[in-house]
């Protein structure tokens, strides 16, 4: 299995020399190469849609227990992960308050950035902190969040976009009320192992490919026209 990546973009920040008008954070899920890796269809699409972004890389373990990165427990990864994650969220929203900010979370990616900026809690991974625990001011920036294959996927949510009717291994409480559910798009197939119930690792893997199109206009929507390259 691959634990894919979180990205996070921040777009139109225009008050310090030493930031860009436009970045993107994107943050390794574990045993994956460098660069976007399953995330790189919807990060692409946006830096390419609006001048200036740029991208830089959230550091947590990304692992899953693999020698490659490691052997940094699934756990350990995930909790680590919605730290550094809330971390660089809010540090970026205290230099640069008025970006906009885009999530974009695959799998393990998705699980750290679902959990903070839903709260909530994972405690089959042991994170106990139910609370948001992005900054109340870097939340009301949030203008979008991409989840695909989020362990945390329950059916039923109202942001669930797929065929899942099920839940991951990390699944949600049925009827888990999430503070910014409009701003949020979740992708999951039925036959996704991880953040459903099936058994087909391509799926897993495909989201991009699949869906990349759809998120891309749902974070279009958010932001407004793009300013083009």
């Amino acid at each position: 299995m691959r634990w894919n990546q979180a990205s996070l973009l921040l777009l139109g920040c225009a008050m310090a020399e030493d930031l860009p008008s436009d970045t993107c954070l994107w943050s390794p899920g574990d045993h994956a190469a460098a660069g976007y890796g399953s995330s790189s269809t919807v990060v692409n699409l946006v830096l390419n849609a609006y001048s200036g972004s740029t991208s830089e890389a959230i550091d947590y373990p990304a692992c899953g227990g693999q020698s490659s990165c490691g052997g940094v427990s699934y756990s350990d990864s995930v909790v680590a992960g919605v730290k550094a994650a809330a971390s660089a969220v809010n540090s970026f929203n205290s230099k640069c308050p008025s970006t906009e900010l885009v999530l974009v979370g695959y799998s393990q990616g998705g699980e750290i950035f679902d959990a903070a900026l839903c709260g909530g809690g994972i405690p089959n991974q042991g994170y106990t902190d139910t609370s948001v625990v992005l900054s109340s001011s870097a939340v009301s920036m949030v203008k979008a969040a991409i989840f695909m294959g989020d362990p945390m996927y329950e059916t039923g949510l109202p942001y669930d976009v797929g065929s899942c009717t099920a839940g991951g291994f990390d699944a949600r409480p049925s009827g888990f009320s999430c503070p910014s559910a409009s701003k949020i798009q979740s992708y999951c197939d039925a036959s996704d192992p991880y953040c459903c119930n099936g058994s087909d690792d391509a799926t897993h893997n495909g989201y991009g490919a699949e869906y990349g199109q759809d998120a891309f206009k749902f974070i279009e929507s958010a932001l407004g026209s793009s300013s083009g390259k």
